[in-house]
């Protein structure tokens, strides 16, 4: 199998038809969709158990207690059989030929590159949001952000072996670490393949993580941390030195102040 789409997901019912329609009529077929349901208490377990149950797609399926999508990651890594491993939030859908476009670009993706970086698309705006780059690049997400001054969502297909070989560290009591902090090791490690094409469509809800980024970062103080230690031992601009500097500070406090968890 070539690819495999995972979605974690926390009471979205009403967003995840979406996303469902999108990877039926997907023209390229040759993939496994993976959902770990963190815990939902709307009617989301009986909504995949109906469509796993329609045969349609190849679905992979867990309903476990709600531990945050970071644990969900690494469960739907170890649940994956695709060569590469694509994210697709359950409040987002894809364009039709995503799939066939990550095939095409990977198949025949030198082995020294460790996956592939799309484009996202404004579901309000139907643009792509940040620079643009025309060309294909090789690089890494901090030269990417920080060198070339390209921003904007981005959209990672990583080979699941490599996903493997990063899993996301987990905290006791908390339940986000930043993405950033994965992709940026993998960056490390292995360049990937830039692709100046949309291929996901995307939106923040209100209640999802980005709304929420003080109360987030109460919340999972230690995760925080991890990741702003990690920014500041990497060459960045001074601005953002600065930046990471007062949100590692902010991170310590929070630490301090809730204690061992």
């Amino acid at each position: 199998m070539f690819i495999s789409v995972f979605t974690p997901t926390y009471n979205r019912r009403d967003t995840l038809e979406r996303l469902y329609e999108s990877l039926k009529e997907q023209t390229f077929k040759d993939f496994q969709w993976v959902i770990v349901d963190d815990g939902s208490t709307d009617d989301t377990k009986e909504y995949l158990e109906k469509i796993k149950e329609e045969n349609i797609l190849n679905i992979t399926y867990i309903s476990k207690e709600n531990g945050g999508k970071m644990r969900a990651i690494n469960e739907g890594v170890a649940l994956s059989k695709g060569e590469f491993f694509f994210i697709v939030d359950s409040d987002d859908y894809l364009t039709l030929d995503a799939l066939e476009k990550i095939y095409k670009k990977g198949k025949n993706l030198p082995r020294e590159l460790g996956g592939l970086v799309f484009r996202k698309i404004n579901i309000s705006t139907g643009k792509i949001t940040g620079k643009r780059f025309k060309e294909e690049i090789v690089s890494t997400p901090l030269d990417i952000f920080y060198n070339l001054k390209i921003d904007g969502d981005k959209s990672e297909v990583i080979r699941t072996s490599i996903m493997r070989e990063f899993p996301f560290e987990v905290f006791q009591g908390e339940k986000f670490l930043p993405e950033g902090y994965i992709w940026n090791r993998i960056g490390e490690k292995y360049k990937l393949l830039y692709v100046d094409e949309g291929i996901y469509y995307y939106e923040y809800l209100e209640s999802g993580y980005t709304n929420s980024f003080k109360k987030l970062m109460r919340n999972n103080p230690r995760g925080f941390n991890i990741y702003y230690k990690y920014m500041l031992k990497q060459r960045i601009p001074l601005l953002n030195r600065v930046k990471f500097i007062i949100r590692y500070l902010e991170s310590c406090f929070y630490i301090l102040k809730g204690g061992k968890k």
